[in-house]
C-alpha cells in the first residue's frame, strides 16, 4: 500500500462557513478546484491506483489568516469534522486525517485537540511555522505541544511566511509565492 500524507481537501460546509471571513477570490479558487471539495471527483482520480490511499489535511492558508480568535474555533471544528466524515465514508481510500487548530486561540486549540485527535480519530495536527507572525516557542503555545506529547500523536509543521515578506532576500515580491 502507498500512503500519501499530504492531500488537501475542504468540505463544502467548511467553504460555506469560510465565506463569512475569506475574500471572494479565495472562495472562488476553492470552488474552482473540484478535487479540493468534491469527494466523488477525488475518488475518480484515485480509481486507477488500487494500492494508494491518502491522509487528508486542510489546504493553505491557515484558518488563523482569515478569522480572529472568536471565529477560528468554529472553522476548525467544521473543517476537522468534515475530514473525519470523509474518512468514515471511505476508509479504504482515506484512512486518516490531520486536524487543524485555531492557533490564535490556544485554549480552543486544546479543546480541538481533544475533540479531533483524542476522540475523533485524527492522526495528529498540522500547525504552521508561525501564528500571524508569532513564533511557536512562545509560552502561550506550550500547552498545545504538551497535549500532543501526552497523546503521543504527530505534529506536522508546515512552513509559512507572511505575505509582507518575499520568498528570497533578492526579491522585492515573491515571484513564485512558495
Amino acid at each position: 500500500m502507498k500512503l500519501d500524507v499530504f492531500n488537501y481537501i475542504h468540505s463544502v460546509p467548511f467553504i460555506e462557513q469560510l465565506e463569512a471571513f475569506a475574500p471572494p477570490y479565495l472562495i472562488k479558487a476553492m470552488r474552482g478546484i473540484s478535487a479540493l471539495h468534491d469527494v466523488d471527483t477525488r475518488l475518480r482520480h484515485l480509481e486507477p491506483f488500487e494500492d494508494y490511499c491518502q491522509i487528508l489535511s486542510a489546504a493553505n492558508p491557515s484558518i488563523d489568516d482569515w478569522a480572529g480568535p472568536d471565529g477560528t474555533p468554529a472553522l476548525a471544528r467544521i473543517l476537522n469534522d468534515g475530514m473525519a466524515a470523509i474518512g468514515r465514508a471511505h476508509p479504504d481510500r482515506f484512512p486518516g486525517y490531520i486536524a487543524s487548530l485555531p492557533m490564535n486561540n490556544p485554549a480552543a486549540a486544546l479543546d480541538e485537540i481533544d475533540h479531533a485527535v483524542r476522540d475523533g480519530g485524527a492522526s495528529g495536527i498540522k500547525i504552521y511555522s508561525n501564528v500571524k507572525g508569532k513564533p511557536l516557542d512562545l509560552p502561550e503555545f506550550e500547552p498545545i505541544f504538551a497535549r500532543m506529547a501526552a497523546l503521543k500523536k504527530a505534529i506536522w509543521l508546515h512552513p509559512i511566511r507572511p505575505p509582507t515578506h518575499a520568498d528570497y532576500v533578492t526579491e522585492a515580491h515573491s515571484k513564485f509565492d512558495i
